[in-house]
């Protein structure tokens, strides 16, 4: 049954994400009252959503490639639920015609993967731009935004129905009252605690991908697992990225690595930087750097990295390289141990075979004889100026979260769906092993807007 505006209780989400926002909107497009929560201010509010360029990997606006199921189930090692991701698939056309019609336009653009096998689509103007779309769609529904408060627990009644949320805000502690309740919150990514909890390295040196981390202390995961929901993704991992430590831009990618070396503090290399394309690499490589010593490794190049035409769409950061005329002059610089970084190019060079290098695909050109190996884009780097930038690894969202079913619906530990409490967005656990990239705000805007119809006609 529909609600209507004299509803005595609201439908109170909590985040003002893409998900956030996409189930606020559509629950109010019901004709429901909406009250939405966030701990932000007006100009800082969206989370992750608003920092992020919001590729998506699709094909073409209403269609991913037809491997679309296969692949997201396939990097979990088959643990992502495949009717999640089907249930994705078949509510994406409705989606994005709601999104568009909504003013929301996309594009093909090229990504900072500066070789890739992935297709991907992104909104005119990014993450940043369906936030600045939909907010004022949702104010001019009658959603009412509340800024600078946050979540604490959830209020259930004698039959475990959620009824209300405990917020903090600027008139201090109160109970929200609700028909529903949509948890559009984000990770556990900002709670350093929580992280060194769950994951298995050192967190002090992972960096925040975007100011929006910080935002991200887990709440919402936390006031559903009290209220007894059931644990899903996996939470000793996360999503990851290679960034340059120096810079202070946001999202300060180093996504040129196959193009080069990569050692770390003791000037040894530790991964084959030319596995595969960059899209299906980087975060693996990122997370190789998170387990160096200091958390800390250096690409480094040579001049023939002017052979990438399109290098400068792979390097985000605001700093520039670290350039020398020798290697010794290159280790000094980098406060690396000069006769090891020149034992370990010196090798790497020797084992380096002819061939043709095309940057564009794995070309095959690798080594021989080299522990570890690379397996493309082998060039020696014995011309000089000489080239580097420290890496370090980003958190960009955790993937330990809650277990929802198709309809959004929050799972209890007893497998049913705890009645009035949804969940959409990265507050819910999906992810295992390896991140399909670009599939983040896209669940996040299909399944967020599942939650707000759901929510407000159940």
């Amino acid at each position: 049954m529909t609600t209507s505006a004299s509803s005595p209780s609201p439908v109170v989400v909590v985040g003002a994400g893409i998900a956030g926002l996409s189930a606020a909107v559509s629950a109010a497009e019901q004709g429901g009252s909406v009250v939405l929560v966030d701990r932000a201010g007006p100009l800082d509010a969206g989370g992750n959503t608003k920092w992020t360029s919001a590729y998506l990997r699709l094909d073409d606006v209403y269609e991913p490639s037809e491997s679309f199921v296969e692949e997201v189930v396939g990097f979990s090692g088959d643990r992502t639920s495949k009717e999640y991701i089907e249930t994705l698939v078949d509510r994406l056309p409705e989606t994005m015609e709601w999104i568009q019609r909504h003013g929301v336009r996309f594009r093909r653009f090229p990504t900072y993967f500066v070789n890739s096998n992935r297709p991907r689509l992104q909104p005119h103007g990014g993450g940043e731009a369906l936030l600045n779309t939909l907010r004022p769609v949702a104010e001019k529904l009658g959603v009412e935004f509340r800024y600078h408060t946050t979540a604490r627990s959830l209020v259930t009644a004698a039959d475990g129905r959620v009824t209300g949320v405990v917020v903090t805000g600027p008139d201090g502690e109160q109970v929200l009252p609700a028909r529903a309740v949509v948890l559009a919150s984000g990770g556990f990514e900002g709670d350093p605690a929580a992280l060194a909890d769950e994951l298995p390295g050192d967190v002090s040196t992972l960096i925040p991908i975007a100011p929006g981390v910080a935002l991200n202390k887990g709440e919402g995961i936390r006031m559903a697992l009290q209220a007894g929901a059931r644990r899903s993704g996996q939470w000793d991992s996360f999503h990851a990225e290679p960034v340059d430590p120096r810079a202070d831009n946001p999202e300060a990618l180093v996504m040129v690595f196959p193009y080069g070396i990569l050692v770390n503090k003791d000037g040894e290399r530790f991964i084959d930087e030319g596995r595969g394309t960059v899209d299906e690499t980087y975060e693996s490589t990122a997370r190789a750097v998170w387990s160096q010593p200091g958390g800390t490794a250096y690409f480094i190049t040579d001049r023939k990295f002017e052979r990438v035409a399109d290098r400068e769409r792979g390097v985000l950061t605001s700093r520039k390289p670290i350039t020398a005329g020798s290697l010794a002059e290159l280790a000094s610089a980098l406060g690396l141990p000069a006769d090891r970084l020149a034992e370990t190019i010196t090798a790497y060079n020797k084992s380096v075979v002819d061939g043709e290098f095309d940057w564009r695909r794995p070309d095959g050109k690798h080594t021989e004889g080299l522990t570890p190996p690379k397996s493309n884009w082998a060039l020696p780097i014995d011309e000089a100026p000489l080239l580097a930038y420290p890496v370090a690894c980003a958190i960009v969202f955790t993937f330990g979260g809650l277990e929802t079913d198709p309809e959004a619906r929050v799972i209890s530990e007893q497998g049913a769906p705890i009645p009035g409490l949804y969940a959409a967005g990265e507050c819910t656990g999906i992810y295992y092993d390896k991140y399909p990239g670009g599939t983040s705000v896209l669940r996040g805007m299909v399944f967020g807007r599942v939650a707000g119809i759901a929510a407000a006609t159940a």
